[in-house]
């Protein structure tokens, strides 16, 4: 059985990371998390979860005195290049929070550590797995759309998700921990999304505003427009909503797909059905999201399948994260 190390152990690894590891028997079956490495132990609420995983103020320690295979690394993006680097040092393969760094100047030392260790990397891309998308994804790879014209993804939420009460709660907002606003933190989650399922975009435009929340370092609501040779994508993402939702819309040459938070409906030629869907704003299902990222790892690493798909799959991440933020700031669209 596989060994491994959650480096940061707030929301995302107890609400996420550490559940699909306990709770998904496939997975629990073949790897367990023995050790925390934080800068607080977690609190005592949360043995059953942790299961005896024993605690370390840092990775060397952890490292001396535990037989890894693996390090999980759930702490904020200015942590990741380090985190990275020295697991790889250290010949342990790296599952990592999304986005890779909260820079993208960090992105070719992280792409260097982990290609000269030979190591298996996966980002948490766990989106792929989400019934949603991976449905739009299935419609657009098997013609039922014809050529896609046309994309539209938005996200509503009412504020940042808190980090931990433990360390900083506010880290999200903080342009120098996660790097930016709700463009990485979350839009991250659709660079990769539309790369899986459109390619790289030729050019970028973008509007990134602060509407609501003027104590947050970083900006609150972006909009931004993805330029394809046929195809355009247009994702509208804000912390400035009443309320949380997510809705979707991809038309093609041959038919559309519609999502309205609850319901994917499909329409071409053959008619008109829903493809049954839950609601993807829905934190309860993320553990099965992340499950399947772990299995998916967990594979990698069982079979020493060694390439670097989705690594070149995080740097294109950062890449688009880099071009959207220089493309808002200088009010212009820009080549990617």
């Amino acid at each position: 059985m596989l060994q491994g190390a959650i480096i940061g152990c707030g929301n995302i690894a107890l609400r996420g990371h550490l559940p699909a590891f306990r709770c998904d028997a496939d997975l629990a079956a073949r790897a367990r998390i023995v050790a925390v490495v934080d800068m607080a132990a977690p609190g005592p609420e949360h043995a059953d979860l942790l299961q005896g995983a024993r605690f370390y103020r840092d990775l060397a320690a952890c490292r001396r005195a535990e037989q890894l295979d693996f390090v999980d690394i759930c702490a904020p993006p200015n942590t990741h290049a380090e985190a990275i680097c020295a697991g790889a040092a250290a010949g342990l393969h790296v599952l990592c929070e999304k986005p890779l760094a909260e820079r993208n100047a960090a992105t070719a030392p992280i792409g260097r550590a982990v290609r000269d260790a030979g190591i298996v990397f996966v980002p948490c891309h766990q989106y792929k797995y989400a019934p949603l998308w991976s449905a739009i994804e299935r419609c657009i790879v098997g013609g039922e759309l014809g050529r896609v014209t046309v994309a539209r993804f938005e996200v509503l939420r009412t504020q940042a998700d808190p980090g931990t009460a433990k360390w900083n709660p506010a880290w999200r907002t903080s342009k120098e921990l996660g790097g930016g606003g709700i463009l990485t933190d979350t839009g991250a989650h659709y660079f990769y999304l539309a790369r899986w399922m459109f390619g790289m975009p030729r050019q970028v435009t973008a509007v990134l505003r602060t509407l609501k929340h003027a104590a947050y370092g970083v900006e609150d609501t972006a909009a931004v427009t993805l330029e394809y040779e046929n195809c355009i994508v247009q994702l509208g993402l804000t912390w400035a909503a009443n309320g949380r939702g997510n809705s979707a819309s991809v038309a093609g040459t041959e038919g559309s797909l519609e999502y309205d938070g609850t319901h994917l409906v499909l329409a071409n030629a053959a008619g008109s059905r829903e493809i049954p869907i839950g609601d993807v704003s829905d934190k309860s299902q993320y553990v099965a999201w992340y499950a399947a990222l772990g299995r998916e790892f967990v594979r990698r690493v069982e079979a020493r399948d060694v390439k670097y798909d989705l690594l070149e799959e995080a740097e294109a991440v950062m890449r688009l994260l880099e071009v959207t933020y220089q493309a808002g700031a200088e009010h212009r669209t820009l080549d990617v």
